[in-house]
């Protein structure tokens, strides 16, 4: 008998694959000028002088006319400009290395800036999608958690603590200069990750490796260097402006607060206690799996204590987070009701938000750092650290 002969498929057929590719274009493009347009609509809604957006507008607006970005009778008199409504200026606070970041929003009008400012939040949410490679069917989650709806409406900068932990964590075996250089991102806000920062140290000290440190020295350096060129005293006004800042009377929604609230509300250094004692167990919990340490499971628990234990931040900087809770889905060990219940912390902790008058330094978001960790635990079963749990996700976080 001959051997027998089956005709190709049609879309193997060399007239099906052009057409095929470009549909697949055509929905690519589609699906992309959606989403634009739905960012745009979303922008024009909103109100930029009403959020955190107008500090970073504003300071990049006297950058760029090379004047002080940390005065507050300037930025009041920009945000006022623009229909800010309360009766004291809303100053950046992010160390001058974070001006380099905000500098193009200079080059416009608020409403322009704004858009643009959501689309790329979003793209910082879509890239941890992407290099987590996750299912599709789970990729709302990212998009529904509740601090990244709160960046969104807000205009903070935290999306791009985000897109730092997923590069550092892509890049930090393949790439640790570039994974170092990612880490200027985190620095934006230095005090989240005090636990973080003390535990990348020892890492590198415990195996002799400072490539990860010097690419992070490298950027900060370039970064840090960038906004003298536009306003030589910047250095100098911003430490006079972290001086005069209210932040010793100032309420976040952290479980620092919490404790100095109950102990002396007047001592300001009580809001470092818990950081401390969390530094203290990070590096018990590094030294205890060093052998076996690996950034893609440990530092998922240890991201989520740093977030807990951090002296002071915003609802929306538990966007740093989704890196965890995307892997504890992902667990061999993962509970029944993990999901729902999931559903459910995130349903209650935008409640606050969508009040009117919502503050993202509402009290109400207090216990959401704490519930993320108990969900994480819970889900997980604390076996972050064994074998199997991490084979699982191996696929799951690229190398």
């Amino acid at each position: 008998m001959g051997r027998a002969t089956v005709a190709p498929a049609m879309y193997d057929t060399p007239e099906r694959r052009p057409a095929s590719l470009t549909i697949r274009r055509l929905r690519a493009i589609a699906a992309v000028a959606t989403a634009l347009a739905s960012i745009f609509v979303f922008s024009m809604a909103m109100h930029p002088s009403g959020t955190d957006f107008v500090e970073y507008w504003s300071s990049a607006k006297l950058l760029l006319n090379h004047a002080n970005p940390y005065s507050p009778a300037r930025v009041f008199a920009l945000e006022k400009a623009q229909g800010f409504l309360p009766q004291s200026p809303l100053i950046m606070l992010n160390p001058p290395w974070a001006l380099f970041l905000i500098a193009p929003l200079g080059l416009g009008s608020i409403q322009l800036g704004f858009y643009l400012w959501t689309v790329v939040a979003v793209g910082c949410v879509l890239v941890f999608i992407k290099l987590l490679k996750r299912p599709s069917a789970n990729n709302l989650l990212a998009l529904a958690f509740a601090p990244v709806l709160a960046c969104l409406c807000s205009g903070q900068i935290s999306p791009f603590l985000l897109l730092g932990f997923c590069l550092f964590l892509f890049f930090h075996k393949s790439h640790p200069f570039l994974a170092g250089t990612a880490l200027l991102l985190m620095a934006l806000k230095p005090h989240l990750f005090l636990i973080f920062w003390a535990v990348l140290l020892a890492e590198c000290v415990h195996k002799r490796k400072f490539t990860i440190l010097a690419g992070l020295s490298t950027s900060l350096a370039a970064a840090s260097i960038f906004p003298v060129w536009f306003d030589p005293h910047v250095w100098r006004n911003y430490f006079e402006t972290m001086h005069s800042a209210s932040l010793k009377q100032a309420a976040f929604p952290t479980l620092s607060i919490v404790f100095r609230t109950i102990i002396d509300p007047g001592a300001f250094w009580l809001m470092f206690v818990p950081s401390i004692a969390a530094v203290l167990w990070g590096l018990w919990y590094y030294r205890a799996n060093r052998e076996l340490w690996d950034w893609k499971t440990h530092g998922m628990l240890l991201m989520l204590v740093t977030v807990l234990a951090s002296p002071y931040g915003f609802f929306t900087d538990q966007i740093v987070l989704l890196p965890s809770i995307a892997l504890a889905l992902t667990s061999p060990q993962r509970r029944k009701y993990s999901g729902p219940l999931l559903l459910l912390i995130n349903c209650i902790a935008i409640i606050p938000l969508v009040r009117p008058h919502a503050s993202l330094t509402s009290m109400a978001l207090v216990w959401t750092p704490a519930a993320w960790l108990a969900w994480f635990l819970y889900t997980t079963r604390g076996s972050v650290s064994e074998p199997k749990f991490k084979h699982s996700v191996g696929e799951a976080l690229a190398d």
